[in-house]
């Protein structure tokens, strides 16, 4: 799949994405600053979060990553636009990963800031927390389920347990407003819209802000990385059939130019829709492929392609890999393409 190429004046994100090195703070119209942070030991560097000025001070859209790096950066980046974190009216959250949502709390205790996000999202971060305290360990049985080895299944739950996700999801702070489809959450800018998109998260949004024809995109649309359509094992939704609806939703905006939470910036939106859908289907045939005879969702993807080979993931990078393809094995099974025997939860065959 072709990336997106960087929209006019957005060389700086560009060359500073290719040169493995965080960008600076752009006004990218007139009060409307990208701030990149840093996201310490994860491959993707930074997430870009936005500051919008309002009448009353500003609001931002996500808060970044939950590290003292992270947040050294924030201030920094918002003192370098005239402002304090004190200034911060609302925070607006696109969805509740921690590089997105990680420094809300710390936001909130500085300004009192009020913390928008989907209801859907609100509700999948109460259960994915209670999950996480439970002794049950349901992520364990369902990677065992799916047909995972035990060898790295007791990887995967150690890594987790190494990145202290309990902790990081305690951390995240609940939202005291809550966003549906088409609600206008800014005082004095009644122009920014919330546009549900669940497929990333169940509950992920964006925000369009009609006077510019800005789309702030999360992670819903990025210019080069294929967003992971995953979900917690608690979660059995469509989510790749929300996530294809979603694109198509977003591909009739009148958008100038998409301002992602990853990357750089970058106009073309319905072309790179057409490319994101146009690989999801492809994963879709490929899964077919590997179908010729029967197999649990860990062989199926064993025998896709991903972009770093499935013999250099390992860990956390696998058990995203697995739960994407059982997302579209799901996405089949529900179109009639493929079925399970009754009688083996997890072994896949084509119907036809």
């Amino acid at each position: 799949m072709i990336a997106a190429r960087p929209a006019p004046g957005a060389e700086d994100q560009y060359e500073s994405w290719l040169a493995r090195r965080i960008p600076g703070v752009e006004e990218v119209r007139p009060g409307i600053w990208s701030l990149p942070t840093i996201m310490p030991d994860n491959p993707l560097r930074y997430v870009i979060a936005y500051a919008i000025r309002t009448d009353d001070g500003l609001v931002l859209v996500d808060s970044g990553w939950l590290s003292e790096q992270s947040w050294d950066g924030l201030v920094d980046s918002i003192g370098s636009i005239g402002y304090s974190v004190r200034d911060v009216r609302m925070v607006l959250v696109t969805h509740a990963h921690v590089d997105h949502h990680g420094l809300t709390r710390r936001i909130v205790e500085e300004s009192g800031a009020s913390v928008a996000m989907h209801r859907a999202e609100a509700d999948a971060l109460r259960v994915i927390a209670d999950s996480l305290t439970s002794d049950s360990m349901p992520l364990a049985s369902w990677l065992q389920e799916r047909g995972a080895p035990a060898d790295e299944v007791a990887e995967m739950i150690a890594q987790m347990s190494d990145q202290t996700l309990s902790q990081i999801h305690h951390s995240l702070i609940a939202p005291d407003v809550l966003l549906e489809d088409g609600d206008r959450p800014v005082p004095g800018r009644p122009d920014i819209v919330a546009i549900a998109t669940p497929g990333h998260t169940t509950g992920h949004l964006c925000f369009y802000l009609e006077r510019e024809k800005l789309l702030l995109s999360g992670d819903h649309i990025l210019p080069r990385i294929t967003p992971h359509v995953t979900r917690p094992p608690i979660i059995d939704d469509d989510a790749l059939g929300s996530y294809l609806s979603s694109l198509t939703k977003v591909a009739d905006l009148d958008a100038v130019e998409v301002l992602p939470a990853h990357e750089y910036r970058f106009s073309d939106l319905r072309g790179r829709v057409t490319g994101l859908v146009e690989h999801h289907h492809e994963r879709l045939e490929e899964i077919r492929t590997a179908l010729q005879e029967r197999r649990s969702s860990w062989q199926v993807a064993t025998q896709i392609s991903w972009s770093r080979g499935w013999g250099a993931t390992r860990g956390f990078m696998r058990q995203t890999a697995l739960s994407e393809t059982y997302i579209h094995l799901r996405y089949l099974e529900r179109l009639n393409g493929v079925r399970r025997p009754a009688d083996i939860p997890d072994c896949w065959e084509l119907t036809g």
